[in-house]
């Protein structure tokens, strides 16, 4: 498993993830919610990169190409330095989509969408 490039994001998107449940409706009309993992799902990180070289472009999509949605992967502290941010033990990411890139004169900008997934064994 290789970690994302160790590059700082010039901004960050983090939506937290949330428990697996449903909600019951009871004989009285109240309603019974039931947990059916104790596994967060769904938390969502967005990373954009702004005046990147061309070799830092090229580490981001490389490291896309061999991991894509199948192969998780740890982020370095870099990363979410300075944002507070923590998450479950165990957790890896993936790649939620392709990372999207835009090219200026002079500059390229990369947006990456990731998302944290439970831990998992095969």
């Amino acid at each position: 498993m290789a970690t994302f490039p160790a590059l700082g994001p010039n901004t960050r998107s983090y939506t937290p993830g949330s428990y697996a449940n449903s909600h019951i409706p009871t004989l009285n009309g109240d309603e019974m919610s039931v947990r059916h993992t104790n596994a967060a799902i769904n938390y969502s990180l967005r990373l954009g990169y702004r005046g990147l070289t061309i070799e830092q472009h090229a580490q981001i999509i490389s490291h896309y190409t061999l991991h894509g949605r199948y192969e998780p992967f740890d982020l370095p502290a870099v990363v979410l330095q300075s944002s507070d941010l923590t998450f479950p033990s165990g957790y890896l990411w993936i790649y939620a989509s392709s990372p999207q890139t835009q090219y200026s004169p002079g500059l390229i900008d990369v947006t990456v969408e990731l998302e944290l997934v439970p831990p998992y064994s095969i």
